[in-house]
């Protein structure tokens, strides 16, 4: 009876840990379904070019899903720095923009936001760096280079996607119960092309992607979204089965999208 007794015990904590980590739990999602304020709203209509390209439904949905990612976190600044609703509107905005073609995801593995003036020195690599993405959770910003990459929209170099990049494929690898959202056939065959383009970068061959994208994969990765974001269609032009199987792994293709509003327009 002893054994039996501690038999199931065991296996109510396998169960009670799995059940934690990886069931997608249901969510109260209403509660974020409320209109953000007017002048936040104003932000995103005159400081964020993506959230321009918009329908008014998928406006509707992008402010839901600000608030659901803004819900869960923890923004500091640093060097006398005040973060204001503002800033974590654009950085929110950020991490909306690279996850819109998922379910609804707060990247919940990164709790906190920090915020630097400019960039900053890091005790750990003695280097100024402008941003990183750790393992304790935590997702840092140089806020002046952070809006660079907004307001210069079009030439491939964007901070924020590219952190936020980097929290991506950690959050689908680690587990919780937004795991595991990336398709594993796409990244396989996504993984395959990289070595590839890789190999053309370090060769210093004729290559659209700029050379800190040859550093490693997940820097190759980071810099990929920043050019599919910023230039898609040099991006295209380049190599079109990257850029495809990209915007198949993330689910979006902000090509398309921009050929469908000149349509409109016309």
């Amino acid at each position: 009876m002893l054994l039996m007794a501690m038999l199931t015990g065991v296996v109510y904590l396998i169960w009670l840990f799995f059940s934690q980590a990886f069931v997608k739990p249901i969510y109260n999602l209403y509660q974020f379904r409320s209109p953000l304020s007017a002048p936040l709203v104003h932000l995103l209509e005159t400081k964020f070019p993506y959230y321009m390209t918009l329908s008014w439904k998928e406006k509707k949905e992008f402010c839901f899903r600000l608030k659901y990612f803004l819900a869960s976190k923890n923004f500091q600044g640093r060097g006398r720095l005040e973060v204001t609703n503002e800033m974590k509107v654009l950085v929110g905005a950020c991490a909306v923009q690279i996850t819109f073609g998922f379910q609804p995801l707060q990247l919940k593995s990164f709790r906190k936001i920090i915020l630097f003036p400019k960039e900053y020195y890091s005790k750990h690599t003695k280097k100024l760096h402008k941003g990183e993405v750790n393992s304790a959770g935590i997702i840092v910003f140089s806020w002046e280079d952070f809006l660079k990459g907004y307001t210069f929209n079009e030439d491939g170099y964007n901070l924020g996607l590219h952190e936020m990049a980097h929290a991506l494929k950690l959050e689908d690898f680690i587990p919780n119960s937004e795991c595991s959202f990336l398709d594993n056939e796409v990244l396989a065959h996504w993984q395959s092309l990289t070595k590839v383009e890789m190999k053309r970068i370090r060769n210093k061959q004729n290559t659209f992607l700029r050379p800190y994208a040859g550093t490693n994969r997940e820097e190759f990765f980071a810099v990929c979204v920043e050019q599919f974001f910023e230039q898609p269609q040099s991006f295209y032009n380049h190599n079109p089965e990257l850029y495809l199987t990209l915007a198949n792994l993330i689910q979006q293709d902000p090509l398309k999208r921009h050929k469908e509003q000149m349509l409109k327009e016309y």
